[in-house]
């Protein structure tokens, strides 16, 4: 396997659709805020890959190649954002059905999700969090971050981990991501950690959200 990091282009979407749905479909989770049919939920992540590519020149969808096969086969992908000082937060509450479009529109966004209830409960939570802990500093927002299931553990998720974090570091900003409980482990090694927490279904899951920053500076305003 030889592997290879790329900007995303308007073709990889598609596949990118396709290595999300596929990751994240096992998740107790996602069973619950993703749409109620395969065809809805491929079409919801291949939305938010495409999103990914709509959002400015603040927003990098980047992807990691196995070159080895011919043609080249996308197996991992991520999505950086670097926030400005005082700017929206960007994540699927604020431009799917929280914030985007108006009320009909934002409705029928959370119609679509298995259960809309709580998909409104758990996103707008993700919301209030993001904006809790960094405020209106400017800072990086890992916002996804995936690998197909038979390409996991072999090396793809660390070089989008080390790309994004090479440019944390030369902005000299904070880092900001939500984490699965199979995420955590990772995150860790790359020196975030754990602010906060949300439990979800009595214990059975439970988001991390983490930061990685210079604990010298005083980031508090």
């Amino acid at each position: 396997m030889q592997l290879t990091f790329r900007p995303a282009t308007p073709s990889d979407i598609p596949a990118l659709g396709a290595i999300a749905f596929a990751a994240f479909k096992p998740s107790t989770l996602i069973q619950h805020i993703s749409p109620t049919s395969d065809e809805a939920a491929l079409a919801f992540w291949t939305q938010v890959a495409q999103a990914g590519l709509g959002s400015g020149p603040n927003t990098h969808l980047v992807v990691v190649e196995d070159n080895s096969q011919c043609p080249p086969v996308i197996v991992s992908f991520a999505k950086w954002t670097f926030v400005p000082e005082g700017a929206p937060l960007p994540g699927i509450f604020f431009s799917g059905g929280g914030g985007g479009g108006d009320e009909d529109e934002n409705e029928a966004f959370w119609a679509t999700m298995n259960n809309p209830e709580f998909a409104k409960e758990y996103f707008g939570n993700q919301a209030m969090q993001h904006a809790r802990i960094v405020k209106e500093r400017a800072h990086w927002y890992l916002e996804l971050i995936t690998t197909s299931p038979e390409f996991q553990g072999r090396g793809a998720g660390k070089m989008l981990m080390e790309w994004g974090l090479e440019r944390v570091d030369e902005t000299g900003f904070e880092a900001y991501l939500e984490a699965s409980p199979e995420g955590k482990g990772l995150f860790e090694k790359f020196g975030f950690r754990v602010v906060d927490e949300a439990v979800y279904f009595e214990g059975g899951y439970v988001e991390r959200y983490m930061v990685r920053r210079d604990e010298s500076i005083c980031w508090e305003r």
